[in-house]
């Protein structure tokens, strides 16, 4: 199976003319899968290496095509991100 590796990134985002914006963000570490749904793996390596663990239906997991972020279902803003490494 091939195995794909993400890079785990807290976000700290501002609000600025009705978008969020990154002001900066921090490596919290580094993810490998080979799982189908890499959603669930964001979310069980979340838990597992961080501790963190979200209430049913306060976060959506959003996917542009390349990256995964986790953002607040209410606010829409943006927490924590997997970017693939290449």
């Amino acid at each position: 199976m091939k195995k794909f590796k993400f890079e785990i990134r807290e976000i700290d985002a501002w609000m600025y003319d009705g978008e969020w914006n990154w002001n900066t963000s921090y490596h919290m570490g580094d993810m490998v899968t080979s799982a189908k749904n890499e959603k669930r793996a964001f979310t069980s390596w979340m838990k597992k290496h961080a501790g963190i663990t979200f209430k049913m239906n306060r976060t959506l997991i959003e996917y542009d095509g390349d990256v995964y972020t986790i953002i607040d279902r209410k606010t829409k803003e943006p927490l924590f991100a997997a970017i693939p490494e290449y």
